[in-house]
C-alpha cells in the first residue's frame, strides 16, 4: 500500500513548522518553496549572484533532516560577528552548490541525498524573479520588503511576478498526484500567494482533486495583511487559487501578552476570528500555539545583520498539533 502524498506550499518559518509536524508520520511529503523573498542574508545573496532566494528552501531541508547531526546544525548556523553578522552558513553552502550543480533544484536535491532525507523539496522555479504589487493609487512596487515598507501604505490591488517565471515540471507532477495540498502559514501576500503566481501552479491546483487545506496565520503582518481577519486571509487565498480551500485551520488561542507586545512594536496584531458562516470552507479551530514553556523569545530570535531585513518570528504554530490535524484530514 502506497503512502499518502502531501504537498506543502509556502516558504519561511511557517512551512518549516508544518514539515516538522508531518515528518513524524509515514507520509510521502513534497515541499514546494517560494523563491521571491529579498530580505535577510538570502536577499544579499540574491543581489550579489542573481539567484532565486535560497534561505526558505534551506530551512525546509533542515527541518526535514531533523536530528542533531553535524550537517543539519551547519545548515542552521548563523554568524553573529562583524561583517558576517546574520549570515547563514547553510545559505552559503546552497549558493556554492548552485554554482556546482547548475540550478537551485539540483543543489537542494544533492543536499537532500547527502542528508538522507526521504522526502522531496522543490523550489517553485529555478529562475530568479520578484514579487510585485500594483497599489490602489496606481503605483507599482517591486520586491517583498519594498512592498512591506511602502509609504504611504496604500492597499494592494493585485500581485504579480516580474519577470514572469515558469514552475518546475516536478511541481506540476507533485500537485497532480497529491492526496492533500497544504497552504502553509507565512507571508500571505509575498510568500504563499507569490508561490502560486509561478506560471503553471494555479492551473495545476485548480484541476487537482486533492483536498486543499489552508493554515491561517496567527498574527497580521505589517505592510501585507494590516487589519485583515482570519476570514480575509481565506478569501484572499481563494482569489488567487481560483477556488476556496476545502478546509481552513485557525488558531483559537491568543498568544501571551508579552509576546503580542513584541509584535505590536512591529505593527502586528492577533487575527480576528470571524470565520462563522463560510459556505465552501470547513473551519477547524484549535489551540495551535507552541507552548509558552518553551523559551521562544530566545530560541527564535534572529539577527538581521547590516543591510538585512528581518521581522519577529517567535509566535508560531506548534508542529505536533498541526501534524496531528493534517494527518486526520488525509
Amino acid at each position: 500500500m502506497r503512502r499518502k502524498r502531501v504537498v506543502c506550499i509556502g516558504g519561511g518559518t511557517g512551512q518549516s513548522q508544518v514539515l516538522r509536524g508531518l515528518a513524524r508520520f509515514p507520509l510521502d511529503i513534497t515541499a514546494l518553496v517560494g523563491v521571491t523573498d529579498n530580505g535577510g542574508h538570502s536577499g544579499q545573496l540574491r543581489r550579489l549572484f542573481g539567484i532565486p532566494q535560497v534561505g526558505d528552501i534551506r530551512n525546509c531541508l533542515a527541518s526535514l533532516a531533523g536530528g542533531d547531526g553535524l550537517l543539519p546544525q551547519l545548515l542552521r548556523y548563523r554568524f553573529r560577528e562583524g561583517d558576517l553578522d546574520g549570515a547563514s552558513l547553510g545559505n552559503l553552502l546552497v549558493c556554492a552548490l548552485i554554482r556546482m550543480k547548475g540550478s537551485l533544484s539540483a543543489a537542494i536535491d544533492a543536499l537532500r541525498l547527502e542528508l538522507g532525507v526521504p522526502h522531496t523539496i522543490l523550489p517553485v522555479s529555478d529562475q530568479s524573479t520578484h514579487i510585485c504589487a500594483e497599489l490602489a493609487d496606481g503605483r507599482m512596487v517591486r520586491g517583498e520588503w519594498e512592498i512591506i515598507g511602502r509609504s504611504p501604505r496604500v492597499p494592494i490591488r493585485r500581485l504579480f511576478h516580474w519577470p514572469v517565471v515558469t514552475c518546475l515540471p516536478a511541481c506540476i507532477h507533485a500537485i497532480a498526484h497529491a492526496d492533500l495540498i497544504v497552504f502553509c502559514p507565512g507571508s500571505l501576500m509575498t510568500g504563499i500567494i507569490s508561490a502560486l503566481l509561478t506560471r503553471g501552479i494555479q492551473t495545476a491546483l485548480r484541476v487537482s482533486k486533492a483536498r486543499k487545506v489552508q493554515i491561517v496565520n496567527i498574527m497580521t503582518q505589517p505592510g501585507q495583511t494590516d487589519g485583515m481577519s482570519a476570514r480575509d486571509h481565506i478569501e484572499q487565498l481563494s482569489i488567487y487559487l481560483g477556488v476556496s480551500p476545502d478546509v481552513a485551520i485557525v488558531n483559537s488561542k491568543k498568544p501571551p501578552e508579552k509576546w503580542v507586545k513584541a509584535y505590536r512594536k512591529d505593527g502586528a496584531e492577533p487575527l480576528r476570528l470571524d470565520v462563522d458562516g463560510l459556505r465552501e470552507t470547513r473551519v477547524i479551530q484549535a489551540d495551535l500555539l507552541e507552548p509558552e514553556g518553551k523559551d521562544v523569545l530566545t530560541l527564535y530570535s534572529r539577527a538581521a545583520g547590516q543591510g538585512m531585513a528581518a521581522g519577529p518570528h517567535f509566535i508560531r504554530h506548534d508542529p505536533g498539533k498541526l501534524g496531528r490535524i493534517l494527518r486526520s484530514l488525509i
